[in-house]
């Protein structure tokens, strides 16, 4: 495992986190950038301030004969967050800091994303895989692990490989394999259409069709959520678009085998989310006994951003009441 930087990260809560290098590192060590009452939790003390102050742990962890880019924060109960496609880990800006004064969270950008290796030509792999070669390289036996879109997609499939991981599932903005319908058809042409964007125009281009993409009803969408996914989709490599990806699916579709979950499982979706995500989540409802939902009001597929308040509340409240 090799360290690559250990860092002071503040966050703004309007313009999210930047990460500050310093000497040393200890994980547990949390304190407010102003404020006073130590009794009190980091959202408390520091709520009239404009800056939290957080030790994170980053790394790229060697897995599978590639590296994954990953940060860690806080103490407690380990809680992973998969990051949906377009983008990177950053789609976890709002929750990563605030939902580590609760509990030990590990974010990281999936091969072929983010900081990450892009995957080699020719040399099978799967995501799921991969997830379960990142939290036995960081000692992770089980935790809550919560898949945002693609994120979805691929921990709902790694449960199929490797239920022994889980304590939970969150499924937000939720995706599973082997559902299809013309609403998928119409999310997936979108996505083909910004990869084509991309190749013909550059990543600024195919950024703003992202965010443009009508399965995610983009007149709904919050003018500073819409900027920070166009911002963190123009990071987007787009390398399956150029390459030969040979990433390999789990077989049975997930879709097959949702009756067999049997950890709690807490689906999140949205008012305006993508059709197809709110088709999914009528399947989770339908096929996973004693699921609990959450429809967050007024926001799209991009509600983790939108709303990150309820969400964070929603999801702080399903991982109390799971046991």
């Amino acid at each position: 495992m090799q360290k690559i930087h250990t860092g002071t990260c503040l966050l703004n809560r309007n313009h999210g986190i930047t990460v500050v290098p310093k000497q040393g590192f200890h994980r547990a060590n949390q304190k407010p950038y102003a404020g006073s009452q130590t009794n009190k939790s980091l959202f408390e003390r520091t709520r009239d301030d404009s800056l939290w102050i957080m030790d994170i742990w980053q790394q790229l962890v060697p897995v599978n004969d590639t590296n994954l880019y990953c940060e860690r924060a806080g103490t407690g109960d380990a809680l992973v967050l998969v990051h949906g496609g377009g983008g990177d880990r950053r789609y976890w800006d709002k929750q990563f800091l605030e939902l580590s004064e609760q509990f030990d969270v590990i974010r990281y950008d999936l091969r072929g994303y983010g900081k990450s290796d892009m995957p080699t030509e020719g040399k099978a792999y799967r995501h799921e895989d991969d997830l379960q070669g990142l939290l036995q390289a960081l000692g992770v036996s089980t935790a809550d692990i919560a898949g945002y879109s693609l994120g979805c997609q691929i921990v709902v499939d790694a449960y199929t490989l490797y239920p022994e991981l889980f304590r939970s599932i969150i499924a937000v903005g939720p995706y599973v394999s082997g559902h299809s319908s013309p609403a998928g058809d119409q999310l997936f042409g979108g996505y083909a259409a910004c990869a084509e964007t991309f190749c013909a125009a550059g990543a600024v281009a195919a950024a703003k069709g992202f965010v443009s993409i009508s399965a995610f009803n983009p007149a709904h969408i919050q003018p500073k959520a819409r900027a920070n996914v166009q911002e963190i989709c123009e990071d987007y490599t787009w390398w399956w678009a150029n390459h030969n990806d040979p990433m390999e699916n789990v077989s049975p579709a997930a879709v097959e085998t949702l009756t067999n979950i049997n950890v709690p499982l807490l689906t999140i979706t949205a008012e305006h989310d993508a059709a197809v995500c709110r088709e999914v989540a009528e399947l989770l409802a339908r096929d996973v006994p004693g699921n609990k939902r959450l429809d967050i009001a007024g926001a799209t597929h991009f509600m983790l951003l939108e709303q990150p308040a309820e969400f964070n509340r929603g999801l702080v409240e399903f991982l109390r009441s799971r046991t």
